[in-house]
């Protein structure tokens, strides 16, 4: 696992250009109030029932420091419940995480929240997903 991880992260170093130019439509993209959020799941389209892992990057047009990632979870709303593994984060570059570990264990609609601290403030962004 540790070698397909590596291996993932020097492939997305070699084209780090959709990082905040061309993003792929793929990708999720929201508007916070102090920068935009861009997830790539991966493998796209979301597996249930299987790990996945999200590609995540901050992108601030005006290149002024991002927030840390601090969490990312998923979770039910209708069904109030959330995922039954806890997905691991690293730090990839400035403004770049990824997310392991992940597993949407039933369809449904889930929603990704992503925590992230300071500066200037701490912040919550999130999206709904209809796993199938």
């Amino acid at each position: 696992m540790r070698l397909f991880a590596l291996v993932l992260a020097l492939l997305l170093a070699c084209n780090p250009a959709w990082a905040c130019g061309e993003v792929p439509a793929q990708a999720r993209v929201v508007e916070g109030a102090q920068f935009r959020l861009v997830v790539l799941a991966m493998p796209t389209p979301v597996p249930l029932n299987a790990p996945f892992a999200l590609d995540i990057r901050l992108c601030n047009a005006r290149m002024a420091e991002l927030p840390r990632l601090s969490a990312v979870d998923a979770w039910m709303p209708a069904h109030r419940h959330g995922m039954n593994y806890k997905p691991t984060l690293t730090k990839i570059d400035w403004g770049h995480y990824r997310a392991e570990g992940l597993l949407l264990h039933m369809p449904g609609e889930w929603e990704f929240v992503f925590d992230f601290a300071g500066p200037p403030q701490r912040e919550r962004l999130s999206f709904r997903f209809n796993a199938r």
